[in-house]
């Protein structure tokens, strides 16, 4: 009985201390190792930038927008306010919910729940009008396609 008793005890107290170690070694693991794969997703982008330079693409017609960063468009901050406002307002809900369920449920703690998503959501309404802003700014024309083809710095 002794021994059985001392591997119960013993085997509890390793997997309690265990589990927090083992769930922080795979966290740090998954960083180290996503920022290992950014890095070289990086350098291979950058790489690849370089070989079209060193081939001439630039002199084929190539624009030199094509090598630089993507400016953001009003597009895309409408997509990210959207994801950020519906997660918010998705993260509000849940938490409202679930202290509203509970048996001992107060008011203080569903509201509490509810001030959870309100950061999420104000960042998202923040992108918003960030869009709204710039669409606002460029005036929502799109740009006629120029005629002829441009070769080499030349229109033909």
């Amino acid at each position: 009985m002794g021994i059985l008793q001392f591997f119960t005890d013993g085997l509890g107290k390793l997997t309690d201390s265990l589990v927090p170690l083992g769930l922080a070694v795979f966290a740090l693991v998954l960083g180290f190792f996503s920022i290992l794969y950014l890095n070289r997703r990086r350098n291979l982008l950058h790489q690849e930038r370089m070989a079209s330079l060193i081939k001439g693409l630039h002199y084929a017609g190539v624009a030199r927008d094509v090598f630089a960063k993507p400016k953001p468009d009003a597009r895309d901050h409408l997509l990210r306010g959207l994801r950020w406002l519906f997660g918010g307002v998705g993260v509000s809900g849940a938490l409202y919910g679930y202290q509203r369920l509970q048996p001992a449920a107060d008011a203080s703690s569903a509201l509490a729940g509810l001030l959870a998503g309100l950061v999420p959501a104000l960042l998202g309404l923040a992108h918003l009008l960030f869009s709204w802003l710039t669409r606002r700014k460029s005036g929502n024309t799109i740009a006629a396609p120029q005629s002829g083809y441009r070769v080499a710095g030349r229109r033909f």
